[in-house]
């Protein structure tokens, strides 16, 4: 059956809407209890969770050193499980390194990581490890296409973490509550994972997996020392405007910019990270299966991401200045300026992002690291070189510079696909002469 036939059949778009409803029940909760949140908690405690937050998105790429990543793209069971154990493995001892990195970060007083607590670096430990673990666990059920496990997952995860951030904050624990949300949010929800997996890990470790941890990490060297550079790099792209503007204005403009950033990555968060899992999986089944098809796959999910993008995001973007101050409150108006500001950024990353798994599959992570590189110097050099003409001229300027880098990489992805196909359909007609020309063909006709 090619990829075409699994269309056809709706198989893709039936798991992307699995995996995009738990999703979205998750992220449902979240946006349900942001106009309390805008009430328990000020501009002030948004801010010093953003900065908190901006600094954990980034750890938590690293935390499992991408081998997380690697789990989907496994080529057999066993591979897959012996990078789960891994990444488990590699789970706690990254963790206290990266806790460590921030407390040294705040004594040096870096881009206002400062204004953070001491008991911040403690509580880093707990919701990477928890982070970690989640994310290895969810793409072995990514590799067997088990998306209602990962759906009812998420439900739990978002659900917890709007209800115990709306009770924290009733209980006036200041943006502490926002944190203690997020934790139990990420510690919730590996359960149910885990215990589909149990089995098969417990199989390998049975084997003498242990024993030979370091053996599948120099296999995987690629995750490590490829694809983690390029994930750091995409997260600090994410996660640096807000320390930036912390420092550049104050942490009540970070405050403003951390809700703008909150409520548009709700659909984006949605719509990309259900359709990334799913397209991961169905590009490597199209890459053994059906050699010679990548680009159209690509060009058929770009087009579907596009249409949806602009339903979701024009009428939000226009509506926002004005909704903000409804559903927020007026302290909260210049959030939703900004949120329109951003329309274009939200458009291509929401369109594009998806599709970059592409070249994980195809083994070319190395080109993600270009534009990561481009993505992380481009649009934030125009934000803090904007800094002198105000916040809203800055964040916009911000958002042309990200769009036009993910329109670049839009056209990069679309060159890759096709020499992917070159290469595929070359190597097939390679296999099928070599069959034709062996020994042991020529004995046979001649036979």
């Amino acid at each position: 059956m090619t990829w075409r036939d699994r269309v056809k059949g709706g198989a893709f778009t039936r798991e992307v809407l699995l995996l995009s409803g738990g999703t979205l029940v998750g992220q449902l909760a979240t946006v349900l209890v942001t106009p309390l949140l805008t009430r328990l908690y000020s501009p002030a405690d948004m801010g010093l969770f953003g900065l908190y937050f901006s600094f954990v998105s980034v750890a938590s790429v690293a935390v499992c050193l991408r081998v997380d990543l690697g789990v989907a793209s496994a080529r057999t069971p066993r591979e897959a499980v012996a990078l789960l154990v891994l990444c488990m493995a590699l789970c706690p001892l990254m963790s206290m390194m990266l806790a460590g990195s921030l407390a040294l970060l705040m004594s040096r007083h870096v881009l206002s990581f400062d204004l953070l607590p001491v008991w911040t670096v403690w509580l880093l430990l707990p919701a990477l490890t928890a982070t970690g673990v989640f994310s290895g666990l969810r793409y072995w059920h990514v590799r067997q296409r088990d998306f209602s496990l990962i759906s009812r997952a998420l439900v739990v995860q978002g659900s917890a973490r709007a209800g115990v951030s709306v009770v924290a904050g009733v209980g006036h624990l200041g943006w502490l509550g926002l944190v203690m949300g997020d934790l139990v949010g990420r510690c919730l929800g590996i359960y149910r994972l885990w215990t589909a997996a149990a089995s098969a890990v417990r199989d390998d470790l049975r084997a003498g997996g242990l024993r030979a941890l370091h053996v599948r990490l120099a296999v995987a060297w690629r995750y490590p020392l490829i694809v983690l550079p390029s994930s750091l790099l995409d997260a600090l792209g994410a996660a640096l405007p807000i320390p930036i503007i912390a420092t550049v204005f104050s942490p009540v403009a970070a405050g403003q910019f951390a809700l703008a950033w909150r409520i548009a990555t709700v659909p984006s968060g949605l719509v990309a990270a259900s359709v990334a899992d799913v397209f991961h999986a169905h590009s490597a089944q199209t890459q053994s299966i059906q050699p010679g098809s990548m680009r159209q796959l690509v060009q058929q999910t770009l087009l579907r991401l596009a249409v949806v993008a602009t339903l979701v995001f024009v009428p939000v973007c226009l509506l926002a200045p004005v909704g903000f101050r409804i559903v927020f409150g007026a302290t909260w108006t210049d959030a939703g300026v900004l949120t329109m500001l951003l329309g274009p950024l939200w458009w291509t990353s929401t369109v594009v992002s998806p599709v970059s798994r592409l070249l994980i599959v195809i083994q070319k992570p190395a080109l993600k690291l270009y534009f990561d590189v481009l993505f992380i110097s481009g649009p934030l050099a125009v934000l803090y070189g904007l800094r002198a003409y105000g916040l809203t001229i800055a964040v916009a300027g911000y958002g042309l510079a990200a769009a036009a880098a993910y329109l670049v990489f839009a056209v990069l992805l679309w060159h890759v696909s096709g020499r992917a196909d070159r290469a595929a359909l070359l190597s097939v007609d390679a296999a099928v002469s070599s069959a034709t020309t062996s020994p042991a063909t020529i004995s046979l006709k001649a036979g």
